[in-house]
């Protein structure tokens, strides 16, 4: 049945979608030629013809600086990563992986605009963006020719036909933005830059699948009525598109635009939880404490109460960090609220040797929480590349070993960084 699948998704699906499109829906055919609204506007300041991408304005920002941060506080079980880091091919890629344990990120600088074009499209739940002339703009768009995801629609020959609008357009929806993290730190901070713009903006494509999606917008003063959904098949073209630059960067500007506004807008939502909360991840795919009673039953006396993410509206999410003085939980997408947390908010990232990742200290970082990791001990893993030592799991934790690191951090105390030999 696997391999049934993966021959419909990559070979069958998209002769029959490619025939449906041509032969009965009017389908356009997909465009290949790429370029960047960087690019464009640099001709364009150059006097040089836009070939009729049809660029109308370009708003340029301050691009957001590069920075370094500096190494994390980590703990925990220092053998269990010993042995996912013998696992790895390559002592390049040891070191690397070493690396992302002690959190040493340099941010990019990142670039920030702006553009409007006239009788641009947009496509696809990723947020594809064409010029008026055709042209994939790559710097703007979740997808490019080369993706690899089994359901690129540039991949087809056909698109479906474009339902043409009236007004301006602003494009919101990236290639992750399913990903409750993908959402809050690609997606939402291009309102940032559109509000900076001061363009009137009638609707935005946008997805709107889950609860996040919608409730978040609302949030922000978008209303569903000027909301275009954003699925696998729409096809739009504007009278003028408003497109912002889009890039995986956790720049403080887009952390702090996240915090003053969802976190203003939820300021008033009163909820269950108390001061210091665990976030509870039982039931979820991967990443689940698989002793979570235990974890808990450890905590409780030191005033944590269990919260259910999953459960809470978000405003009620927002709110429950933003009122949070402590902060333990599991690596997932739920520890993107620590945007929400008050400066000073301490935090105890529970992870593993299989993933390892700064995002969430460089959220933690940016607005100035007291972060440590604690290092736990992966069971039921799921997959592992032994190129990069980058694998999932379910995570057991030695109840006692966390309660003496949130007490240390309680009290202000922390571990440094352990170094594992390479």
């Amino acid at each position: 049945m696997r391999i049934f699948n993966g021959v419909w998704r990559r070979r069958i699906r998209p002769l029959v979608l490619t025939a449906i499109r041509r032969h009965l829906t009017g389908g356009v055919p997909t465009p290949r030629r790429e370029t960047t609204v960087s690019a464009i506007a640099r001709r364009a300041a150059r006097g040089v013809p836009d070939g009729g991408d049809g660029l109308v304005t370009w708003i340029p920002f301050a691009s957001s600086p590069a920075r370094v941060l500096p190494p994390r506080s980590v703990d925990g079980d220092v053998a269990a990563f010993a042995a996912v880091l013998a696992r790895i091919d390559g002592n390049a890629s040891r070191m690397a992986h070493v690396r992302r344990l002690e959190g040493t990120v340099v941010e990019r600088l990142s670039p920030r605009f702006a553009a409007v074009f006239a009788g641009g499209r947009v496509t696809h739940d990723s947020g594809i963006v064409f010029s008026a002339a055709g042209g994939i703009l790559t710097d703007v768009s979740g997808l490019g020719v080369g993706s690899d995801l089994p359901g690129n629609p540039l991949r087809l020959a056909y698109l479906p036909r474009p339902r043409r609008l009236t007004g301006v357009v602003a494009v919101l929806s990236t290639g992750r933005s399913e990903n409750y993290y993908h959402w809050m730190t690609e997606a939402l901070p291009r309102l940032e830059l559109y509000e900076r713009s001061g363009l009137t903006i009638d609707r935005y494509y946008a997805p709107t699948r889950h609860a996040f999606h919608r409730e978040s917008l609302a949030l922000l003063g978008i209303q569903p009525d000027r909301v275009l959904p954003a699925t696998g098949t729409a096809h739009i073209e504007a009278d003028a598109l408003v497109v912002a630059p889009l890039d995986d960067v956790l720049a403080r500007e887009k952390i702090e635009y996240l915090a003053e506004r969802l976190g203003a807008a939820a300021a008033r939502c009163t909820g269950a939880s108390g001061p210091r909360i665990f976030v509870a991840r039982r039931g979820r795919r991967s990443r689940a404490i698989v002793n979570e009673s235990a974890v808990m039953a450890a905590l409780a006396p030191l005033g944590f109460t269990p919260c259910r993410l999953e459960t809470l509206p978000l405003a009620a999410q927002v709110a429950a960090f933003r009122r949070a003085e402590c902060v333990v939980a599991p690596h997932g997408a739920g520890l993107t609220n620590l945007a929400f947390c008050r400066p000073g908010t301490r935090v105890v990232e529970i992870g593993t040797p299989y993933r390892p990742w700064s995002c969430f200290w460089e959220i933690a970082h940016h607005r100035r929480l007291d972060y440590h990791l604690h290092l736990a001990k992966p069971v039921h893993v799921r997959h592992f590349d032994p190129t990069t030592g980058i694998g999932d799991s379910d995570i057991e934790v030695d109840p006692s070993a966390l309660r003496d690191c949130v007490e240390r951090q309680l009290a202000g105390q922390t571990s440094g960084t352990i170094r594992a030999a390479s």
